[in-house]
């Protein structure tokens, strides 16, 4: 993972179960997008959350995270491909 990016328990599984190389950099390059402007994206907490949480989405992916000081928390991958 790129620099100033935490990958939960969740997205690594995820990551790990990709089907190709192809898809595993498909979504790294989504994570380095969100890492470069983390709140370009929509938030989708839940109401009365105090955990700010965005989703992005690629042509074949998405990522749930969090941004944090200098850093994102990717949360969720999932990948429709």
């Amino acid at each position: 993972m790129p620099n100033g990016v935490v990958v939960g328990e969740l997205a690594s599984e995820v990551m790990a179960e990709l089907p190709t190389d192809a898809a595993r950099c498909e979504v790294l390059e989504l994570v380095e997008v969100v890492r470069r402007d983390p709140r370009a994206w929509p938030g989708v907490r839940d109401p009365g959350s105090v955990e700010e949480i965005r989703e992005a989405h690629g042509s074949r992916c998405w990522i749930q995270y969090m941004p944090h000081a200098g850093a994102v928390e990717v949360r969720d991958i999932g990948w429709v491909g």
